[in-house]
């Protein structure tokens, strides 16, 4: 387990990419049609192209404390085997953190061990524990995923072209709170300049980027 609460830039994306961020987070919203929840069979979870970098770590682990503002990140490498590009945030709010797995009430000054897991390093899919933990839900925690590193035939027909771009137009978060549990699509904020997508939690469990 490692520990990484430092605020970072991803420099391949900012200047123009940054205003692009504040536009597209006004003007793209995930897709709101179709179901809402799906049998881990009949979802599409997004698969990370065969040639991707390694992540930096697989789990990564920080303390979120009520009263401050916290963050972790899981990183791929670069070529040069140094800190890449980003592939997940978890954001927690100073006032976020709400209630412990058993229901007992997070007082303020007190932590929680935060840990993040990527489950399958072929999907994009972070699980994250204590699995139950309950946030506010008028400042929930914010978890932003990034497909930048994604395989681009995202409809898994052999070749990359419209019709991928079609399917790019559904990606959402969907969540999942046990393996043999369905997903349910919760709300999201699809970025596509940046190939990103983020949601607000209310509580911790697996969340996948999928269709």
């Amino acid at each position: 387990m490692t520990h990484d609460s430092a605020i970072s830039l991803r420099s391949p994306r900012t200047g123009l990419a940054a205003i692009t961020l504040v536009l597209g987070v006004l003007a793209c919203s995930s897709d709101s049609t179709g179901p809402t929840e799906k049998p881990p069979s009949e979802l599409n979870i997004l698969r990370l192209a065969p040639d991707h970098p390694p992540f930096e770590a697989t789990t990564v682990s920080f303390w979120a404390r009520r009263g401050d503002s916290r963050e972790g990140k899981i990183y791929f490498l670069n070529a040069q085997g140094q800190r890449g590009e980003e592939f997940a945030r978890l954001q927690i709010d100073s006032e976020s953190l709400l209630a412990r797995p058993d229901g007992t009430p997070i007082a303020l000054g007190d932590s929680v061990l935060i840990t993040m897991t990527i489950v399958d390093q072929s999907q994009l899919l972070v699980e994250l524990q204590p699995s139950g933990l309950r946030f506010s839900s008028s400042k929930p925690a914010e978890l932003k995923l990034d497909y930048g590193e994604a395989d681009e035939d995202y409809n898994r027909d052999g070749q990359v072209d419209g019709k991928d771009s079609e399917v790019e137009q559904q990606f959402a978060i969907w969540r999942q709170e046990r393996s043999s549990d369905p997903f349910v699509k919760i709300g999201s904020v699809k970025v596509e300049d940046l190939k990103e997508v983020e949601a607000k939690l209310v509580s911790f469990s697996r969340y996948a980027i999928a269709y």
